[in-house]
């Protein structure tokens, strides 16, 4: 069984598409019976063999500026599971590398901001619970910055969302100016990773994230190359939204260098609906009505500013409004 996709880089010589299939389908074996399964010895192995194999990357990138992108911060994940609320800009962005495991862009050790292009499925990938105190973060391209995102899309299933059909117009075109043998090797592979990327993993085995984070890694973690050019971010369709909306993983570095933090709310969480025969439901949770918000940052200080006042004035309109019971659950 061949190792690598490019028998010879200085000559362009692939292995056949043949070969690359046979290898994919032994990966594809390994993958679907649960890399999770395997002990830390053979997890290695194997994350090397799959790096070996992946000597050619081909990435469909797009300049990506959305208009809003939404993140939710689990609060208690980082107050020690007390209701508290953030104070810093630093915990808005990804977890430190130390707090880094495998994930669907990343591996272990790597931070990666996670962020949906809207709230609703923002909400459907971290699922806070009842109780929980979440934080809500709004962001949005820096003016003059942009995003080199590589787009996942699926050759077969072009159909899955508006940008899996912006990225599947990009390939028809990319097919067209190489080497048609390349084309359908590029094609194979593009299929098995987007497998990868749209696979359902259980957040016991993160383990089985392993080859989607794996390129992830070598695409987002890759310094600049000598023009200067690098790839930041990763489109990807969600998962629990049945791919219909979109995901973005960006390097966890580039964030407050491209983006800018619109707005934050704090949310108490009273009620939730997660039901999956009703994705497109518009009340995914109920909060309480004392919701906490600002707009005010200081990012060199790495501080969130919260008007006290204003707070202090919502709780005594609440509280002459719902009569103590400012717990009340209210659409979000």
């Amino acid at each position: 069984m061949i190792e690598r996709v490019v028998k010879d880089v200085r000559t362009e010589t692939y292995n056949s598409l043949k070969e690359v299939k046979e290898k994919l389908d032994y990966l594809r074996k390994i993958s679907r019976k649960g890399i999770h399964s395997l002990s830390d010895e053979k997890i290695e192995e194997f994350k090397l063999e799959t790096k070996k194999f992946f000597n050619v990357i081909f990435s469909l990138f797009a300049d990506t500026y959305p208009k809003k992108l939404f993140r939710v911060t689990n609060n208690k994940q980082l107050c020690n599971g007390k209701k508290q609320k953030l104070q810093k800009v630093s915990q808005l962005i990804g977890p430190p590398k130390n707090k880094s495991f495998f994930g669907r862009c990343n591996l272990p050790g790597e931070s990666v901001f996670y962020a949906a292009l809207d709230f609703k499925t923002a909400l459907w990938e971290t699922k806070p619970e009842i109780g929980d105190y979440i934080t809500v973060s709004e962001w949005r391209i820096k003016k003059g910055e942009r995003l080199n995102t590589h787009m996942i899309f699926h050759p077969r299933l072009s159909k899955i969302n508006y940008d899996s059909k912006k990225a599947f117009v990009a390939w028809l075109a990319a097919k067209r100016q190489i080497n048609p043998e390349w084309a359908d090797i590029f094609e194979e592979l593009v299929i098995f990773l987007t497998e990868e990327y749209m696979k359902i993993v259980d957040y016991t085995e993160r383990e089985n994230y392993l080859i989607s984070g794996l390129y992830s890694s070598i695409l987002i973690q890759t310094p600049p190359d000598e023009n200067g050019f690098k790839i930041d971010a990763i489109c990807y369709p969600s998962i629990k939204m049945e791919y219909g909306l979109t995901n973005l993983a960006i390097v966890n570095s580039l964030v407050l260098k491209k983006l800018e933090l619109v707005e934050i709310k704090v949310y108490d969480v009273q009620e939730t609906n997660y039901d999956v025969n009703n994705k497109n439901t518009s009340d995914l949770i109920k909060v309480s009505p004392m919701i906490i918000k600002t707009s005010d940052f200081d990012l060199e200080g790495d501080k969130i500013n919260y008007d006290l006042k204003a707070e202090l004035r919502l709780a005594i309109e609440l509280h002459e409004k719902y009569g103590g019971k400012e717990n009340t659950p209210a659409n979000t």
